[in-house]
């Protein structure tokens, strides 16, 4: 069964919000859907109205200028879709007791690589909104950890128990995995020369390995 998009979360937070009127649905919509396809400058008031089936004045009027748009887009997506999208590893992984580290690595980074393949255009769009916004990304990244560690906790703690992970704290752990995982994105979006996917996969699971695997460092977090 194919799991839901970023794009449907969106869907779905709008139709929720009894606040929005149609026409800014309709408004809303059709600039994540643009921007994700065209990029935020490339974007016009223009493009946006004639998507969205509305007059231009009409797209002045509810929002003053992109940027007001850009950020009525990310306010949902930050709120309310970010922690839903942190909750959203497969059930069969989180259920699974892994044999290895190098498993558990391999099958996070793998669903989380398959959910970023299938939603990379909407990620464009958080990304360019969020790299050069503190506030924003403080606030989305608050949103994800905590979500993480509670989804993940009894996962990790049987690692532990097993001596297959370093004994340290969960939101370390955590933290450790979203701060490679996030660099891994960060060259997805940017589309760096050079970049091939499955060899940054693979050498992600290997530095994460090495990062977490039980050692003589086990102990540093409670320093």
């Amino acid at each position: 069964m194919e799991r839901p998009r970023i794009r449907d979360y969106f869907q779905q937070d709008l139709s929720q919000d009894k606040a929005i009127t149609p026409k800014q649905r309709s408004i809303l919509q059709a600039s994540l859907d643009l921007f994700a396809e065209k990029g935020f400058d490339q974007t016009s008031t223009s493009d946006i109205a004639q998507r969205a089936g509305v007059a231009e004045g009409t797209v002045y009027r509810r929002y003053k200028t992109k940027a007001a748009l850009r950020d009525a887009i990310l306010a949902p997506i930050a709120a309310h879709i970010v922690p839903i999208l942190a909750n959203d590893f497969s059930e069969d992984e989180l259920r699974r007791r892994y044999p290895s580290l190098s498993a558990f690595i391999t099958a996070v980074v793998t669903d989380r690589v398959a959910f970023a393949q299938a939603n990379i255009k909407e990620l464009k769009v958080v990304f360019e909104m969020a790299a050069f916004d503190a506030t924003r990304r403080e606030q989305i990244l608050s949103q994800i950890a905590p979500q993480m560690v509670k989804q993940m906790g009894s996962v990790l703690n049987q690692l532990k128990a097993d001596h297959l992970i370093v004994d340290w704290p969960n939101d370390l752990i955590i933290q450790s995995l979203l701060s490679q995982l996030f660099g891994y994105l960060a060259r997805l979006m940017l589309e760096l020369p050079g970049t091939e996917l499955e060899r940054e996969q693979a050498y992600l699971i290997t530095v994460m390995t090495k990062i977490l695997t039980p050692g003589k460092h086990d102990q540093i977090a409670d320093q």
